[in-house]
């Protein structure tokens, strides 16, 4: 069910009080019945409908008003509810009216390595970058399903778009989880436009996110910041950068810590532009951080805490980058299937469709497909909630592992069923193929994942000393 936000409820009064003028705006709350409570009569509540329909064209409250005072249960809070899922926008639907335009401008983008600028307008423009911000703060409050499912989607068409914004839509639910006002301010200015890019990735770190080396000295007012980041997906279309730096407890320990930024004019600046055999139009160049001041205001969640934080919010990342090299794989099958309909072998006078080998190879496809998507979507529905830091962040990674590897096979296949013309620059096949390598890169270390998850089935401590039995 979805549950009214308080901006939306806010609005519905101002429309009940509009229509009667009597009524004390303090005294109405969610349980309040129209009919009942407030006196509104079928005059007044047609006024309400037309009101409403002529504010937001797409809300009709003809249906719920019949059935609701049919049944008795016409309360403010089950009128606000039917509204807000009359306006609220389909994401899946928005990626599948955004995706043939990005597939159009893929090829050109991935040939000279450019950031797609245009396409991240557009989400922006749509509400698109705004998906996960929670109802409580003014959004739709997409979940974890319809953010991936979307992904998948946008994926298929230009999969660096899609795996530039999934840096900002799963960041952004990762510190709306948060609550309180580093939720609230970041909310706000997604909802304005503002885009984020996050840095959490550092030379010689290895994917160990949490043990940053970037510096955070305190001073007064805020941290002053100094070191390296690379991979860092979307710099060139943020307005905000998400950054992690280390500083020191009292006990001189380090402490890692998150800071989300307005993208500064100096402090932080390109070293090495992304110039790479896949994902070519990410922007994820290499940054150096020099003498950064930070506010204090801009410091996200309690210091040493980013461990947490990333390990109870992990399936948000994890699950989204799986979605990328999903919608991939996907794309991958619906291009080789469509392809091989239609293309004749002149030996047999008949499309390649009826030569086993081509059937048998797109049978595989579809079944490590099918695994792959299974697989994601049990990560999706999983208890995100109660399952201990430890145990979810080693199935989410499991899954990323898996779901990236069977991908890559996805696509390995149609490249043999495809042949040599799949090498070719016009092939969109060869571009899926050095995009969805990527989904093996990507961190978690796959050893790393394999040597955790393994000991933790064992009950074998992860963190012991020495690493290995002697």
């Amino acid at each position: 069910m979805i549950t009214a936000s308080p901006p939306e409820l806010s609005t519905l009064v101002e429309h009940l009080v509009a229509v009667k003028p009597d009524l004390r705006p303090q005294e109405i709350g969610p349980r309040t019945s129209l009919t009942r409570d407030l006196g509104f009569d079928s005059l007044d509540l047609v006024r309400l409908a037309a009101r409403i329909h002529e504010q937001h064209p797409e809300a009709d409250l003809t249906p719920w008003l019949a059935g609701a005072c049919q049944a008795g249960a016409d309360s403010v809070g089950s009128m606000a509810d039917h509204l807000a899922r009359a306006r609220r926008r389909d994401y899946v639907a928005l990626a599948r009216e955004l995706a043939p335009a990005f597939a159009e401008r893929a090829a050109r983008h991935d040939a000279d390595g450019g950031f797609p600028h245009e396409n991240l307008a557009e989400l922006v423009r749509t509400g698109y970058t705004a998906m996960t911000i929670p109802r409580e703060y003014g959004g739709d409050g997409a979940g974890l399903g319809e953010l991936c499912e979307a992904q998948q989607v946008l994926a298929g068409a230009c999969a660096s778009t899609a795996f530039s914004v999934n840096m900002h839509v799963h960041g952004l639910a990762m510190i709306a989880q948060l609550g309180g006002q580093d939720a609230e301010w970041v909310c706000r200015a997604v909802s304005e436009g503002a885009v984020i890019a996050g840095g959490f990735s550092e030379p010689g770190v290895g994917g160990n996110w949490w043990h940053p080396t970037t510096k955070a000295e305190r001073v007064d007012g805020g941290y002053v910041l100094n070191g390296r980041k690379g991979f860092f997906t979307g710099f060139p279309g943020a307005t905000h950068l998400f950054l992690s730096a280390a500083t020191k407890d009292d006990r001189g320990l380090p402490q890692p810590m998150a800071f989300l930024v307005p993208k500064p004019d100096e402090g932080i600046r390109v070293i090495e532009e992304w110039d790479a055999a896949g994902m070519r139009a990410t922007g994820s160049h290499t940054l150096a951080i020099e003498d950064f001041f930070v506010e204090d205001r801009w410091s996200v969640g309690e210091p040493g805490k980013l461990p947490l934080l990333f390990m109870t919010g992990v399936h948000w990342a994890w699950c989204s980058f799986a979605s990328v090299f999903v919608g991939i794989a996907r794309a991958a099958l619906e291009h080789v299937t469509a392809t091989q309909r239609r293309r004749v072998l002149s030996v047999i006078g008949k499309p390649n469709a009826h030569l086993p080998g081509v059937q048998f190879r797109v049978a595989e496809m579809a079944t490590r497909l099918a695994a792959a998507r299974a697989h994601l979507e049990a990560a999706v529905h999983a208890d995100h909630d109660t399952a201990g830091p430890i145990a979810h962040y080693l199935d989410m990674s499991l899954m990323k592992m898996q779901v990236t590897r069977l991908a890559h096979e996805v696509v390995t296949l149609g490249m043999q069923v495809q042949g040599g013309s799949s090498l070719v620059s016009a092939s969109p096949l060869q571009r899926m193929y050095r995009d969805v390598i990527a989904g093996l890169l990507v961190p978690p270390a796959a050893d790393v994942v394999l040597e955790w998850a393994g000991k933790h089935a064992l009950d074998v401590p992860i963190f012991a000393e020495p690493r290995w039995a002697e």
